[in-house]
């Protein structure tokens, strides 16, 4: 677990203090930190709160009372949990307090695993394609939120951004890497500005923000929703897939397994342009890959893993051609 400077502990407690008073009108509840930003780790971070009979999820931002950021997440939740209320399978974390200085928002905490956990770690492959299944069910009541525009593809700016990605790569990488680019630039030409599906997207769609419950599954962490494409949360959401193991007669043309891509389409029946999608998850593995391999980045090994596993999966996707 995260630990709390002496400041932030003294902070967290004021917070949890408050929430506190207004939900239970008694004694500080029991807390500790679940989760510290990478990217904003003295500024962002998620607490347990313990109560007798429940748990609570309080997620921190000091830069929000400036920013806007969490009431705007607050608001989404408020109106996504009225919108999925019907449905019973498909569902967010509950809102439950928002704090009048806008620092902090408490929701339900859910102990549940998340799609991630279970991708990573269960054996069980038939398990893990109906979480592909479920999942793709989730995102196609997300996307059914608000009515849906058509937007030309425009994709220019993914391949320019794994060019400037290559060139701070080993020179072997870079030289395994440049076949599998120019076929992208190739692509590029035949589907830029072929009309796609624009939706109200969450914009962060991996598997960590999506939790297995026990006949439901529940979405969090909304600072990120916007419109744009459709096909980018389920890349998103896809490309985890290269933790599950399989042999290249299972993996297709996009380098994700076709057992756990036709699961994810079983329910998400939004329209696809299945050629943009296959360009577009070709284009992420290779990004991702990329980005574990610039001269300046030491691998945990985790990501050791990780950058073996897409070059695996991006040798066959790019092989199908």
């Amino acid at each position: 677990m995260p630990t709390l400077t002496k400041d932030e502990h003294t902070r967290a407690a004021e917070f949890v203090q408050e929430f506190s008073h207004h939900a239970f009108a008694g004694e500080l509840l029991p807390f500790e930190c679940i989760y510290r930003s990478h990217d904003f780790a003295e500024t962002r971070m998620v607490l347990k709160v313990q109560a007798q009979a429940q748990s609570y999820a309080l997620k921190i931002d000091t830069e929000s009372p400036g920013t806007g950021r969490l009431q705007k997440e607050f608001d989404v939740l408020t109106a996504l949990s009225a919108y999925f209320a019907p449905s019973g399978s498909s569902q967010v974390v509950q809102p439950l307090y928002l704090s009048p200085g806008h620092a902090f928002f408490v929701t339900e905490f859910v102990d549940r695993p998340t799609a991630v956990d279970l991708i990573h770690n269960s054996p069980n492959n038939d398990q893990i394609a109906q979480i592909y299944r479920r999942a793709g069910s989730w995102l196609h009541d997300l996307h059914g939120f608000q009515p849906a525009k058509e937007y030309g593809f425009r994709p220019r700016w993914m391949t320019d951004s794994i060019r400037e990605l290559s060139q701070s790569v080993p020179r072997d990488i870079l030289l395994v890497s440049q076949p599998f680019l120019a076929t992208l630039e190739d692509d590029l030409l035949r589907l830029k500005g072929i009309s796609e599906t624009q939706v109200f997207s969450h914009g962060d769609f991996h598997g960590e923000n999506l939790i297995v419950g026990q006949g439901d599954m529940i979405g969090l962490d909304f600072t990120e929703v916007r419109e744009k494409l459709a096909v980018y949360d389920i890349v998103d959401f896809l490309k985890s897939d290269i933790f599950r193991d399989g042999s290249s007669a299972d993996v297709d043309r996009s380098g994700i397994l076709t057992t756990n891509k036709d699961m994810f389409f079983r329910r998400y029946k939004h329209p696809v342009h299945m050629g943009i999608l296959d360009f577009c998850i070709r284009a992420r593995l290779l990004k991702d890959w990329l980005a574990l391999w610039q001269i300046d980045h030491s691998c945990s090994a985790f990501e050791e893993d990780r950058r073996h596993r897409l070059e695996q999966r991006l040798r066959i996707a790019f092989s199908r051609d």
